[in-house]
């Protein structure tokens, strides 16, 4: 479950970076949850050839990520905007909190 939820995220911030084939075939597997026989028989290659293909795509999506690190400062940001929240739902907002955040913010942007 772990592996698919990657994929999707992975996909989600880089898939438009894929060649319609390759996208398609990993929309297949991580927003589909299609099996490998099952995409294989959809575009009409082995399903050897598919495991392979996802591998690759898996390779360049991570190194996309390790250069890029969008899915990481998205969650670094959902963090502060829950933080934030939390914070401004007192009533006497904590400025010393809130300046906090914002220095967060502003590391991950």
């Amino acid at each position: 479950m772990e592996r698919l939820i990657e994929r999707g995220l992975l996909f989600d911030h880089y898939g438009g970076l894929l060649s319609e084939k390759n996208k398609r075939i990993y929309e297949a597997c991580a927003v589909d949850d299609m099996s490998l026989a099952e995409i294989a028989e959809e575009v009409g290659i082995s399903r050897q050839a598919v495991s392979e293909t996802l591998r690759r795509i898996d390779e360049k999506l991570k190194g996309y990520e390790k250069e890029l690190g969008l899915i990481s400062k998205s969650r670094r940001l959902e963090e502060c905007v829950e933080e934030l929240r939390s914070v401004i739902e007192d009533k006497t907002p904590d400025r010393e909190a809130l300046k906090s955040i914002a220095d967060r913010i502003e590391e991950v942007i």
